[in-house]
C-alpha cells in the first residue's frame, strides 16, 4: 500500500485555448509524466462509491473537513493494474491512499459480491472491506476523462491536464474497454490541477496562473459527475 503525505490541490476551470497556451510555456520547463504514451496522455477511469445515503456526496458539497471518498481506478483500460484508492481531506489539504487490487477483486467490487482473496498486504483493502459491511458502500459513479500530466520536481508538483471529463451511472461498465458516458462541463472546457507540497514554485505560478489570470474554483469530479443526470 502506497500513503502519500498531506498535499495542496489547486484546481482551475480552463478552456481548451488557455491550457493550449500554458502548454507551450510548460514543456520547456517540465517534463511530462513518465506513464503517458505516445500522445502524452492516458485515461483514467475511477469507480466512486458512497454509502446508501450519499454520505459522501453531502459531506463534500458541504465542505466538511476529514472527509473520505472511495474509489477504484484503472489506466488506459488495462484491467490487468486496478487500483483501490483513498481520498482524504483535511483542513484544505489531500492525502492519497492507494492499493493494489485484482481484476477479480475488482470485479467482485463493481458487482457487490463477496471480495476474495484478500492478502495480508491489502490493508486499505481491508479497512475499506470494513466501512463497506458498518456504511454499506455501493457503487455509485464512474468518472472517466483524458489527463496530460507535467512534473515539476522542485516542490514535488504536479501539473495535469484533465480533458473530456464524463460520468456514467452503469457501473456495471466499468471494465469493459468503452463506457456509454456523458460529458459533464460545456464544450471546450476542462480542468486544470496543480498539486505540490510546502509552496508552488514562482515560475510555475507565474507560468499557469497569472499568466492566463486563472481563477481558482472548488471542483470535485465527482460531486458534478453524481449531478449529471
Amino acid at each position: 500500500m502506497n500513503t502519500s503525505k498531506y498535499r495542496h490541490e489547486l484546481k482551475f476551470l480552463c478552456s481548451e485555448i488557455s491550457l493550449r497556451m500554458i502548454e507551450k510555456r510548460l514543456k520547456y520547463l517540465c517534463p511530462l509524466d513518465k506513464n503517458v504514451g505516445e500522445d502524452g496522455k492516458y485515461i483514467v477511469r475511477s469507480l466512486y462509491f458512497d454509502t446508501y445515503n450519499d454520505r459522501y456526496f453531502y459531506e463534500n458539497e458541504a465542505g466538511v473537513d476529514g472527509r473520505n471518498k472511495y474509489r477504484i481506478r484503472l489506466y488506459n483500460g488495462n484491467k490487468n493494474a486496478v487500483f483501490l484508492e483513498a481520498k482524504e481531506s483535511l483542513h484544505g489539504l489531500k492525502r492519497k491512499e492507494t492499493c493494489c487490487i485484482t481484476t477479480e477483486q475488482g470485479n467482485q467490487l463493481m458487482k457487490r459480491l463477496p471480495v476474495t482473496n484478500v492478502r495480508e498486504d491489502q490493508k486499505l483493502l481491508k479497512r475499506f472491506l470494513m466501512e463497506k459491511s458498518m456504511d454499506l458502500l455501493e457503487p455509485k459513479v464512474i468518472v472517466e476523462y483524458s489527463r496530460t500530466p507535467y512534473i515539476f520536481k522542485t516542490g514535488n508538483v504536479r501539473i495535469t491536464f484533465d480533458r473530456f471529463i464524463r460520468s456514467s451511472f452503469k457501473v456495471l461498465e466499468f471494465l469493459s474497454p468503452n463506457i456509454s458516458g456523458r460529458n459533464i462541463l460545456k464544450e471546450g472546457m476542462h480542468v486544470l490541477e496543480v498539486k505540490y507540497d510546502e509552496g508552488i514554485p514562482g515560475a510555475v505560478k507565474d507560468m499557469i496562473i497569472a499568466e492566463e489570470q486563472l481563477q481558482q474554483i472548488s471542483f470535485s469530479k465527482y460531486s458534478l459527475c453524481r449531478k449529471i443526470k
